[in-house]
C-alpha cells in the first residue's frame, strides 16, 4: 500500500487531525481534555510551533497550527507519545491510543484559513452534541468570541481579517454561526495543500525540492537527520537494546519511507536487519490507518 507523504517545511499552517485506535474514545473526562491541552500548549512552546485553534472531540482531534521551523513531526510525536502515556496510566490500558500517524495538509492561511477554523469549531455543531459551538468547551471558539481568554492560542493571524477589538470577535461568531456554504471539502484525503492555484503550485514545487534533497542523502546523513528528530543517538537506533529503543527504530523505518520516499529493503540495508523485518513494520503502522 502507497503510504501518504508526510507534510513538512518552515513557515507552514496545518490542518492536523488524528482518531483514536480503533475509533476508540481519546478522551474519556474532564482531566484528560484538560491535560491534553496543557501538552498542547507545553509542547507549541517547546517546539515553536503557534497554536491557532482546536477541537478537542471524543474520538479524534483537530489542531490548525504554525510552523515556523519544520518541527511539525517533532511536535506531533511527543505530544500525542506524551497524552498516550498519561491516558493509559489513568485508564489502566497498553498500545496505542491514537490508531493513525497523524494526518496534515498545508493550508493557505488567508481565506482558506478562515474555513478552517469554521470547520474546526464547527466540529461539535456537526457532529450533533451541540446546537451553538459556544455551549463545547473543548474546542477554541469560546476564546475566539471573548467569553474566555485567548490563554496560549495565537489566533490573531484569522480575527485580523474580520476588524479590530469586539468587532472582529462578532464578526467571526457570525461567519461561524453563518449558513454559507464551506468551499473547502477538508475530509477530502487526496487535497494534501489546500490554497489557491498559485499557492498549491508553489508549495508542490517547495515539496518535489525537499523530495530532491533527500534522495542527495547518503545513509550516514539520513541517519543522523531522524536521530535527530527522534531526539535519540544515532548508535541507540542502529543498536537498540530494549522495546522502547526497537520501537523508536519503527518510527525511523516509517519516516524513511513515508517522508524520504526509500524502499524497505533500503531501509533494511541501512540498519542490517531484513527487509521482512522492515516490511512487517510498515504493514502495522498501515493497518493503524
Amino acid at each position: 500500500m502507497a503510504r501518504k507523504a508526510r507534510l513538512s517545511g518552515s513557515n507552514l499552517y496545518h490542518h492536523i487531525y488524528a482518531w483514536g485506535n480503533d475509533r476508540q474514545p481519546v478522551f474519556k473526562e474532564k482531566k484528560h481534555y484538560e491535560k491534553y491541552l496543557k501538552y498542547l500548549e507545553f509542547y507549541g512552546n517547546r517546539y515553536d510551533i503557534d497554536i491557532i485553534a482546536y477541537a478537542l472531540m471524543e474520538w479524534h482531534i483537530h489542531l490548525f497550527v504554525f510552523d515556523s521551523s519544520g518541527k511539525i513531526s517533532n511536535f506531533m510525536n511527543r505530544l500525542h507519545g506524551q497524552y498516550a502515556q498519561f491516558f493509559n496510566r489513568l485508564t489502566n490500558r497498553v498500545g496505542h491510543v491514537f490508531g493513525e500517524r497523524f494526518n496534515n495538509k498545508i493550508v493557505q492561511v488567508n481565506n482558506y484559513g478562515l474555513w478552517l477554523s469554521r470547520y474546526i469549531h464547527r466540529q461539535p455543531v456537526e457532529a450533533g452534541i451541540a446546537k451553538d459551538p459556544k455551549d463545547y468547551s473543548w474546542t477554541s471558539y469560546r476564546a475566539y468570541i471573548g467569553l474566555v481568554p485567548f490563554g496560549f492560542l495565537k489566533p490573531w493571524v484569522i480575527l485580523d481579517q474580520f476588524g479590530k477589538g469586539k468587532i472582529a470577535l462578532k464578526h467571526y461568531e457570525n461567519f461561524v454561526k453563518g449558513n454559507d456554504d464551506d468551499p473547502i471539502k477538508w475530509s477530502k484525503k487526496t487535497a494534501l495543500v489546500i490554497g489557491d492555484e498559485e499557492f498549491i503550485k508553489s508549495q508542490n514545487v517547495a515539496l518535489l525540492k525537499e523530495d530532491n534533497k533527500a534522495k542527495e542523502m547518503d545513509s550516514e546523513d539520513l541517519i543522523r537527520t531522524i536521530s535527530s528528530e527522534l531526539e535519540i543517538k544515532p548508535d541507540i537506533l542502529l543498536n537498540p537494546h530494549s522495546w522502547s529503543q526497537r520501537r523508536v527504530r519503527h518510527k525511523a523505518f516509517v519516516i524513511l519511507v513515508d517522508r524520504y520516499g526509500l524502499s524497505a529493503t533500503k531501509v533494511a540495508r541501512m540498519f542490517n536487519v531484513s527487509s521482512m523485518a522492515v516490511v512487517k513494520v510498515l504493514k502495522n503502522e498501515n493497518q493503524k490507518v
